[in-house]
């Protein structure tokens, strides 16, 4: 078993020798990429690209389409707000007339959420094609306004509901 030992060593020490190469080593010193800092994403320039006219027509019509819709909803909306307020016995004349009121306002809200679902739909097209700036903000700014003429119908309509 002593033998065994220092014959094993002397072994190993020889393997080891012949793993170490003879002549020149590569520097362990960082190499010039390894200096630079990557913790930023580099900035690439965005291409110039000139302001779309149909686009912007597109939009002008959609966020009239939108206004249209919100003249239509308010000139329904007191109808929907008489034919609710009384209390009626359901499949009454007078429940079914306020489900009629509900339903024309809900028709005329409809022109309003179909152009809000068209600039959403344009908005994302254009995020996957060059688009100016200008024209995104417009695109933007067309979906906060038709956006909030969204919401202020969405309230009524929860208002006149709960009725």
């Amino acid at each position: 078993m002593s033998l065994r030992l220092p014959v094993l060593c002397a072994a190993l020490a020889a393997c080891l020798a012949g793993c170490v190469s003879q002549g020149p080593f590569p520097s362990l010193a960082p190499r010039p990429a390894e200096r630079e800092d990557w913790s930023e994403e580099p900035s690439h320039a965005a291409p110039a690209v000139a302001d779309d006219a149909a686009l912007r027509t597109r939009i002008a019509a959609l966020v009239a389409e939108a206004q249209a819709g919100a003249r239509a909803f308010e000139a329904d909306l007191p109808a929907a707000e008489r034919a609710t307020v009384r209390q009626a016995a359901e499949q009454s004349d007078a429940w079914i007339e306020a489900q009629q009121a509900i339903s024309r306002l809900e028709a005329s809200r409809g022109r309003t959420d179909e152009a809000a679902t068209e600039l959403h739909q344009l908005r994302l097209a254009r995020a996957e094609r060059p688009t100016s700036a200008a024209d995104l903000a417009a695109l933007d700014a067309a979906i906060g306004e038709v956006g909030a003429i969204v919401e202020r119908q969405q309230r009524e309509m929860d208002r006149v509901n709960r009725r």
